[in-house]
């Protein structure tokens, strides 16, 4: 999933420069920590790796990196930065999928920090995300072998 963080900030870095693309990075690579410990959950569903990640990291005194570990499954709450956001997109573009509401979000929150309007902002990154999830079914597969 890092890789696909790793393109999204690159082409959003291009576009705007309001967001911490190292804390999406550090996110993306340790959002599903708590896999170790739920390790079902790596190739089935399953939501008790957020929590469980989100205490290993915090446990371990990295509170700012552990969030990302729930944000990442719940991208709809409103209290979310756009750092979460990014990673929550990041890890849906990584498996190919194309998630108009979490862009959506995305978008607006762009819109808001850099005063274009939304349609520019989307004109700007639909390119990128369409980039980034093309790819999906390729990094899944590597990550099956």
């Amino acid at each position: 999933m890092a890789e696909a963080a790793d393109q999204l900030t690159a082409g959003l870095s291009e576009f705007v420069s309001h967001f911490d693309a190292e804390e999406v990075l550090l996110g993306a690579a340790l959002h599903d920590v708590g896999k170790i410990l739920h390790p079902a959950e790596m190739r089935g569903p399953g939501t008790c790796h957020e929590e469980a990640g989100r205490t290993l990291l915090e446990v371990q005194g990295h509170p700012v990196i552990a969030r990302f570990c729930v944000s990442h499954g719940q991208w709809d709450d409103d209290a979310l930065a756009l750092e979460d956001l990014l990673v929550a997109l990041a890890d849906k573009l990584w498996k190919g999928k194309r998630v108009v509401k979490l862009e959506q979000r995305v978008v607006v929150s762009l819109s808001r920090s850099t005063g274009s309007p939304p349609w520019q902002v989307f004109t700007a990154l639909d390119p990128v995300f369409e980039s980034v999830a093309d790819r999906g079914d390729e990094r899944l597969a590597r990550s099956r072998a």
